[in-house]
């Protein structure tokens, strides 16, 4: 990307960040009237896909003026394949997430997606044949070490499954975006807001899909049954339902405002916006259900957040070097 970035795309990106730092701690919030943690992670894989299902067109449609054939434009321009291979690859690291953050600690789950962009890079190497630097490269294996920190502590937490399954499955979501963004990358002239859209329909199919093929005892509800996984608790003075309203709204203006700012901001300098969220949100959870790590996430996560921290910094300025580059090659040929 050459010349000058905007400072409303920067300020775009940074307050999309900023939106979805209380985005865990709503996720915390969220109750079900199921006891189990598995199937009440599906109940809030369920809502949240209603949320960008019905609220991302409505923001797309007033972002464009109030245009109502703006959405149904981009769906059209966006063609079937990249509409529902960029949703599958979505809800991919979207439904894994959520999983992961209702079954392990939320500093645990935001160190490791902060590793995302590393995955993208992999990825990019290996399907579009571009150059990984040497800086990436190091990086990775510094991650690698971190999260097995990280990982220990699940190993060594009282012998709990939940950590162990929640931190497993949180490594599909570095994995999922990395493969998400090497598509939207793969194909730079399509608009992929609609697929954001369409994976909230896939979500909530797959959500379906395992509540009411579980075990209906596994839902323990109090009478529901098998829909217990999908009820929210109404004893707690609307704590549960404001969160899952809240949840729904932020997380879609959230990746709206950043799907807007990352068309010119280069993605390693939104990548250092995103990992404001990661001492943000652990700070909102604790504040909201006192939830505190061991010392080994800690220090994972520090060395994660400053591993990531330097990495972008320095693709931030290899970036600009290049640009700079560029604009005097330019202005040589202009003379």
């Amino acid at each position: 990307m050459g010349g000058a970035v905007p400072l409303r795309a920067r300020l775009t990106a940074i307050f999309g960040a900023l939106v979805l730092a209380p985005d865990t701690m709503l996720l915390r919030l969220s109750a079900f009237e199921s006891s189990s943690e598995w199937l009440g992670s599906w109940g809030i894989v369920f809502y949240r896909a209603w949320g960008r299902l019905v609220f991302i067109p409505l923001m797309y449609v007033l972002a464009n003026g109030g245009r109502s054939a703006a959405y149904l434009d981009a769906v059209r321009a966006l063609g079937a394949k990249r509409l529902w291979r960029g949703a599958a690859l979505y809800m991919v690291q979207n439904v894994a997430f959520i999983v992961a953050a209702n079954m392990t600690y939320i500093a645990s789950v935001l160190s490791i997606v902060a590793t995302g962009p590393l995955c993208s890079a992999l990825f990019s190497r290996l399907l579009l044949e571009e150059k990984v630097p040497t800086h990436t490269w190091l990086a990775s294996l510094a991650c690698v070490g971190w999260v097995l920190l990280i990982f220990a502590d699940a190993l060594e937490s009282g012998g709990e499954t939940r950590h162990v399954v929640g931190t497993s499955v949180a490594l599909l979501v570095p994995v999922g975006t990395g493969a998400y963004w090497t598509f939207c990358k793969a194909n730079p002239d399509a608009d992929m807001v609609p697929a954001l859209s369409t994976s909230g329909l896939l979500g909530q199919t797959l959500a379906l899909a395992v509540v009411f093929t579980a075990d209906a005892r596994s839902g323990d509800g109090g009478g529901y049954g098998r829909v217990a996984p999908l009820v929210p608790v109404t004893d707690d003075g609307g704590v549960a339902v404001t969160a899952l309203v809240c949840q729904c709204v932020l997380v879609a203006a959230a990746f709206m405002f950043l799907t807007i700012g990352a068309k010119d901001v280069p993605s390693a300098e939104v990548s250092l916006y995103l990992l404001m969220e990661l001492p943000i949100a652990t700070l909102l959870v604790w504040w909201a259900t006192g939830e505190t790590p061991p010392w080994q996430v800690f220090v994972g996560a520090a060395g994660l957040l400053c591993t990531m921290g330097v990495e972008s910094w320095i693709g931030i300025t290899e970036s600009r070097r290049e640009s700079a580059a560029e604009m005097e090659v330019a202005e040589v040929e202009a003379a």
